[in-house]
């Protein structure tokens, strides 16, 4: 499974460059090459979701923390290739900007990450602490929801930005990459790992679930607003 990860990477980057010098668009590939910064957050998901990789894997240390090799790899794409696919759609006119457009996005990349979940949890390619939450709900699922909320951002950002100058839209790309998996497992996931921290919970309680749950749909709306919003942009530089 490993190999299909890596032979997966190589074939996003060939993709992203044909891209570049079929459309001149750069933004594919730096989105890939952004992703693979994310990986800087692979400790702080360890620590706060008792996430663990295989022993037996070639691995890289990254702030004392072992991380496979595959999964440094796979940070390119993992988060990014539906939302890359989606913005080539929304280049080539497959869909308009609107408000649905957002909640229609959101449920498909949740049912994408519920897939890479689900293959990682059968694989063993990493796991968690835990597997059931409150409600009976599955702990893959709720990281799948993250994962998916984490994507749409992403989304937002490269469809706010499509027509801002370089000089603005790189750093806003890169900025995105980085700072959505921070923001929906670090900030949105606090009812969670926050109390496991103090060591008064170690699981999903029902409480921390609706708290969670409120502020995802917030999220999921306010992307969805800006994403409608952006049909209002005015053109900086093509």
């Amino acid at each position: 499974m490993a190999a299909i990860f890596i032979g997966i990477t190589v074939i996003c980057y060939a993709v992203a460059i044909l891209l570049w010098l079929r459309f001149r668009s750069y933004r594919y590939l730096l989105v890939l090459i952004a992703g693979h910064c994310t990986i800087v957050a692979e400790p702080i998901l360890q620590r706060l979701y008792s996430l663990t990789y295989p022993d037996n894997v070639a691995a890289i240390g990254i702030l004392g923390n072992p991380v496979p090799i595959y999964a440094l790899l796979a940070a390119s794409w993992i988060g990014s290739l539906p939302v890359l696919l989606m913005y080539f759609g929304q280049q080539q006119h497959w869909w308009t900007r609107h408000y649905l457009t957002g909640v229609v996005a959101y449920v498909a990349l949740v049912l994408y990450h519920i897939i890479i979940q689900g293959l990682a949890a059968r694989t063993g390619l990493w796991r968690y602490s835990q597997n059931v939450g409150a409600w009976g709900i599955n702990f893959y699922l709720l990281m799948a929801v993250f994962a998916g909320l984490s994507s749409l951002l992403l989304f937002y950002a490269m469809v706010a930005s499509r027509y801002y100058a370089a000089e603005i839209a790189v750093p806003t790309l890169v900025a995105a990459s980085i700072g959505s998996p921070l923001i929906c497992f670090g900030l949105l996931g606090a009812p969670f790992w926050l109390p496991r921290l103090i060591g008064s919970s170690g699981n999903f309680t029902k409480p921390a679930l609706l708290v969670i749950a409120g502020l995802v749909l917030w999220v999921v709306h306010l992307a969805s607003a800006g994403i409608h919003a952006s049909r209002q942009q005015h053109v900086i530089e093509r």
